[in-house]
């Protein structure tokens, strides 16, 4: 057995060794993504990529370390394709749009007095004219056939998480978040008029707004039951004119539909809150924007979605969410959705998000707005 200062001795060689060899390896590496960008070739081949290290691996002697080598491998292919992405020429801009500022139509899910309408009506004030549809898809339905100028749709509430459906809808429309809207959401529980708590035995609203209020409903033995939207449910209710139905909905769906507060701010989380988006067909010019959104899928490996978020944390730039969603028909796949701080009127940023599509099979700006 050698003694632990020679195998220190022998490893110090064999890494200068190494490093003589890594140094003309990225040289190399430097030559192929000029020859690519000089023949207009595409630049990184994932497919290519699993082929190189299956052979290289399977030239080992050793099948204990097949596994580290993969690994090692990758690492250094990783590190290549960094070293080349900064070497792809970037546009200094991407096209961004001005707002259109005058004559606004927007569309929103559900019907007069939803929550969707209050934050329209806060982000866009009240002369935009306000178009409302039944489902979250007719929104964006209505956008790409032109009817209206911009949609909103909650995206996430505080207590509940995640809308996926609107996740999917922005990503498949190719729709692009301009805006985004935070309201304080408080639930109440409403009646007909001269409806009384003990008279009500079931309740109607959206299935987030049963998901805020379990807890209360729970408590006072009332059967929830899911219904399109809060303020349709509160519509529905007063046309029925069943004492022993309430909803759970807003205050100001309460007044439009003629119907009695019966239970005020029965959420369950007090701080309940909910972000809406705003979305349109382009990427628009924002003052003050300071947030960017991306989409993207990687290769289902280890280490895949780190190399795209280590970017992110080299160029020390603050992640502010990443939510994934998984790809139809292609099993334990995922799109990653991530915002994080920046503006597309940096260059830097622009270079950042080059460099993460070296670590991606499929990378598209999402958005580009003031969070």
């Amino acid at each position: 057995m050698k003694d632990l200062e020679t195998c220190r001795a022998e490893i110090d060689n064999i890494d200068q060794q190494m490093l003589q060899l890594f140094e003309k390896r990225m040289g190399l590496s430097k030559q192929v993504v000029e020859y690519k960008l000089a023949h207009d070739m595409e630049i990184f081949q994932s497919n290519r990529e699993t082929e190189v290290i299956n052979d290289t691996v399977s030239q080992l002697q050793n099948d204990e370390l097949k596994e580290y080598a993969k690994n090692y491998i990758q690492d250094i292919m990783n590190i290549s394709k960094s070293y080349q992405a900064s070497f792809i020429p970037v546009e200094s801009k991407i096209e961004l749009k001005e707002p259109k500022k005058d004559h606004l139509r927007v569309g929103f899910q559900g019907v007069p007095g939803a929550f969707s309408e209050l934050a329209l009506r806060i982000y866009f004030g009240e002369e935009a004219e306000r178009k409302h549809y039944t489902k979250f898809e007719d929104v964006y339905d209505a956008l790409n056939n032109d009817e209206i100028d911009y949609g909103i749709v909650p995206l996430e509430n505080s207590s509940t998480g995640a809308i996926n459906d609107n996740y999917d809808c922005i990503r498949d429309y190719g729709f692009y978040i301009v805006g985004e809207q935070h309201i304080r959401v408080s639930q109440h529980l409403l009646g007909i008029k001269g409806a009384k708590l003990e008279d009500i035995t079931d309740v109607y609203s959206h299935p987030q707004g049963l998901l805020q209020t379990s807890k209360y409903l729970q408590v006072h033995n009332i059967t929830p039951h899911e219904y399109t939207d809060t303020a349709e449910a509160a519509k529905y209710i007063s046309e029925k004119n069943d004492k022993h139905l309430g909803a759970i909905a807003s205050v100001h769906a309460a007044k439009l539909y003629n119907l009695d507060v019966i239970g005020e701010n029965i959420e369950d989380i007090k701080t309940n809150s909910t972000r809406f988006i705003i979305f349109s067909k382009h990427l628009e010019r924002v003052e003050g924007a300071n947030c960017v959104s991306i989409v993207f899928t990687t290769k289902h490996q280890v280490g895949a979605l780190y190399q795209v978020i280590k970017i992110i944390n080299d160029h020390q730039i603050n992640m502010v969410k990443i939510e994934s969603r998984p790809v139809r028909h292609t099993p334990w796949e995922y799109y990653f959705y991530v915002d994080f701080e920046g503006s597309l009127d940096d260059y830097s940023i622009i270079k950042v998000i080059e460099r993460m599509k070296a670590h991606t099979n499929t990378l598209r700006i999402l958005g580009h707005y003031v969070r």
